[in-house]
């Protein structure tokens, strides 16, 4: 008979589900306070300029193709248009948005002045919502800023749990971070449009920004989001008159496989990236960070 072991790695996920339930005093009180210490959030200024960061990319956990026995069964299509004209994305792209932005926080000196290191997932708070579809499958949703959080691999896991006592705290984290937000007429479109979605959490408590860990923001940040944006609207225009897609659209298999999207399907992305477009007025900076 083979010797029966436990991974390490399980024991954290084994101790919130199967030993902490047994303490209800403690079993709302610690997930959340484990939440707000390990959690780290956009700040609330790029949620006021840009409520939804990628709104032409959605998560296709297919899109990485598949092998057996060293022959491809499935080829890798990351990076490719889906029958709608949206990038197709394994959470990498969503993964790196903050790659390059220190973490300040008032409260946990162990994060201050930090950069994320190995080990922390792109989490999305919702999953479910009232589509019927996941959210990371949305425009609307994948890269709503209210809707991401990166945390620890192993907090991650535990978040993953359909309405459990993790998942719970981070919506209601979201919802009291972002939800009151003063917005300009078209930031709150965007984001109206994204609330409507999501179900609201069950209870929300009094939360203060000094008690979060946030990315500090930089203006070139968000001119990035803003260049990216402009330019998979110019590659719509250009190829809507029968030219090539430019070769500055990354990655090339998007800029590739843009032209085979049908045209009209093409004409309803546009107008949705339009919407998001109108009324920015960060200056475009065309570098590659």
């Amino acid at each position: 008979m083979g010797r029966k072991v436990i991974h390490g790695d399980d024991l954290l996920y084994r101790f919130f589900n199967k030993v902490l339930p047994l303490e209800p005093e403690l079993f709302e009180r610690i997930p959340r306070l484990l939440l707000i210490s390990m959690s780290v959030w956009f700040p609330k200024s790029v949620y006021q300029e840009m409520p939804v960061l990628l709104p032409w990319v959605v998560r296709d956990p297919t899109c990485r193709g598949k092998r057996s026995k060293g022959r491809v069964i499935e080829p890798d299509q990351w990076g490719a248009p889906n029958s709608v004209g949206l990038l197709r994305d394994d959470n990498s792209l969503v993964k790196g948005l903050p790659r390059s932005l220190v973490i300040t926080s008032s409260t946990y000196s162990f994060v201050n002045g930090k950069n994320l290191g190995s080990e922390f997932v792109a989490s999305h708070i919702w999953r479910e919502n009232k589509s019927g579809v996941l959210a990371s499958r949305l425009p609307e949703l994948n890269t709503f800023v209210p809707n991401l959080v990166w945390l620890p691999s192993q907090v991650a896991k535990l978040s993953d749990r359909e309405d459990g006592v993790f998942q719970g705290a981070l919506k209601e984290l979201s919802w009291s971070i972002y939800r009151d937000v003063p917005l300009g007429p078209r930031s709150r479109s965007i984001a109206e449009k994204s609330w409507d979605l999501l179900p609201s959490p069950r209870t929300v408590k009094t939360l203060i920004d000094s008690e979060i860990n946030w990315f500090v923001s930089t203006s070139r940040f968000l001119k990035t989001r803003k260049s990216k944006l402009s330019s998979v609207i110019a590659a719509l225009d250009q190829i809507s008159t029968g030219q090539s897609s430019p070769l500055s659209l990354q990655p090339s298999r998007y800029r590739d496989g843009l032209p085979r999207v049908n045209a009209a399907e093409r004409m309803k992305l546009r107008a949705d990236l339009s919407f998001h477009d109108q009324g920015l007025t960060i200056e475009i900076d065309h570098g590659n960070t």
